[in-house]
């Protein structure tokens, strides 16, 4: 039996680990508790046992939304 994908959520910017080992519902919560203040939510190594959850606190340009 496979056991259930754990997250972590670090910062790009510095490398800090805001969240570690999570579930995904402790993922969820975290995301809706602070998505005002973190962006861009990538998940890396999603099939593996710990998946590494990438977000940034600063704001796209707006350059950048225009071309999406």
């Amino acid at each position: 039996m496979q056991s259930a994908t754990r997250y972590s959520i670090i910062l790009e910017r510095t490398g800090q680990v805001l969240l570690a080992q999570a579930s995904l519902s402790q993922l969820e919560a975290f995301w809706d508790a602070h998505d005002a203040q973190y962006y861009g939510l990538r998940i890396e190594d999603e099939q593996s046992p710990h998946a590494r959850v990438i977000v940034t606190d600063e704001l796209p340009d707006d350059d950048d939304a225009d071309l999406a």
